[in-house]
């Protein structure tokens, strides 16, 4: 099947002009779409500092840290194709703010939980594992948002800055939700979580959805659909590079990332607040990866290279962490694998959006979230696992060592494709 055309990835000279006076602030709809996400996200990153933290308390397993923040991710992998599939066939809008509201009421449970004290192991599995399976819902749905309520012109811009506003949080999230446990408790950080999400519910209510670039599948049965995006996604040159980059690096990168409970007590010995540190020197470097991306013309291969790069950063800010005696050296050195991880997971976000079909993008964008939050899911499964039995700086050096084999055949291979 030859690739097709892709569909943005070229601009009219009109459109460029207007890509060059025009601000993409000036567009209400993004504005608006933004400060939900905003509020939304600040929220999430509270809520999973919490959890990470609980996990450790509970159990002081690096295994079941690793699983609980599997739980998270694990259900993209398995149901995130075939909501996929959904996010090309419902409202848009409608679904956005019924699952915003089911995440709100999933925090709430967590919520009284916790101030109960009922809060155990099994009780955080099946909590977890609830906002896994409403998160890979929701995740084909957000990325099939942000083409149809802004300009066609502003659509590479729009995703970067919702990166930028996703790694601002994780930024700010983190240290706040570390002040919070530790000054009130993980209930409040549930709380606050809960009613972050009702914001984004008003904001897609209002919001303008162009409909006329909305996906529509609704003549194809499930299966069929699912197998048209599957042999579209392998058939495309790009698209299946950039999808093999990110699971991989997702696997053995950003699933280490997702074992800093560890990273700040067992080797450290800095608690619940260092955590909030490590999490937030992460967030600097992917907030510094996204201001780049931001002013990246609008090219799909620019956009792929741009990953690769990031991949090679990961690995050698891992590296360096696989060594690092101090915590203060650590923060700098997570902060290089944050800002690697963002260019890797943003960059192969972006390049697959400019360049996916609009009928399947659906489709498409839930193979990338299910090979990513999958590889997360599997990753920090298996380094957790490999970290109890042994030292978590080993198993960094492990992971920074394959996450440079990656990058080199992804380099590769894309210098074979140009010459195709």
């Amino acid at each position: 099947m030859p690739d097709l055309a892709p569909e943005n990835s070229a601009q009219s000279p009109e459109n460029g002009d207007n890509d060059r006076t025009q601000s993409i602030f000036s567009d209400r709809n993004f504005l608006l779409f933004l400060v939900g996400q905003c509020i939304t996200t600040q929220g999430l990153w509270i809520q999973k500092i919490a959890m990470s933290w609980l996990a450790w308390s509970l159990t002081g397993s690096a295994f079941w840290t690793g699983v609980i923040a599997a739980l998270n991710f694990a259900p993209a992998f398995f149901l995130g194709p075939i909501f996929g599939v959904m996010a090309d066939r419902v409202d848009l809008r409608r679904t956005a703010m019924l699952l915003n509201l089911a995440q709100a009421g999933v925090s709430f449970v967590l919520m009284g939980l916790s101030y109960a004290g009922l809060l155990s192991l099994p009780w955080m599995v099946v909590l977890s594992a609830a906002i896994g399976i409403l998160g890979s819902a929701f995740t084909p749905i957000r990325l099939s948002l942000v083409p149809v309520i802004v300009k066609r012109e502003f659509m590479s811009r729009a995703v970067a800055y919702a990166a930028m506003n996703f790694n601002i949080s994780r930024l700010v999230g983190p240290a706040v939700g570390g002040v919070v446990i530790a000054t009130w408790g993980t209930g409040v950080a549930f709380m606050i979580n809960a009613l972050s999400y009702l914001p984004m519910v008003v904001v897609i209510s209002i919001v303008t959805i162009h409909m006329e670039r909305a996906p529509d599948a609704k003549s194809r049965r499930i299966w069929a659909s699912l197998v048209d995006g599957a042999r579209y996604a392998l058939n495309h040159h790009m698209i299946r590079s950039v999808l093999a980059l990110s699971c991989f690096v997702s696997l053995v990168g950003t699933g280490m990332v997702e074992l800093m409970p560890v990273f700040a007590e067992a080797v450290y010995d800095r608690g619940v607040t260092g955590l909030g540190m490590l999490s937030s020197a992460a967030g600097i470097g992917a907030v510094t990866s996204s201001f780049i991306l931001s002013r990246i013309k609008s090219d799909a291969g620019a956009y792929q290279r741009v990953a690769i790069i990031g991949a090679f950063m990961a690995a050698s800010g891992m590296m360096g962490l696989g060594f690092a005696p101090w915590y203060e050296m650590a923060v700098v050195l997570v902060a290089l694998t944050g800002g690697g991880l963002t260019l890797v997971g943003v960059g192969s976000q972006t390049a697959l959006q400019l360049a996916v079909d609009n009928k399947l993008r659906g489709r498409v964008m839930s193979f990338w979230s299910a090979t990513t939050f999958g590889g997360i899911a599997l990753g920090g499964t298996l380094l957790g696992a490999i970290s109890e039995a042994g030292n978590i700086q080993f198993t960094a050096r492990g992971s920074a060592i394959l996450i440079l084999c990656a990058a080199a055949v992804a380099l590769v291979r894309l210098r074979q494709i140009k010459a195709l």
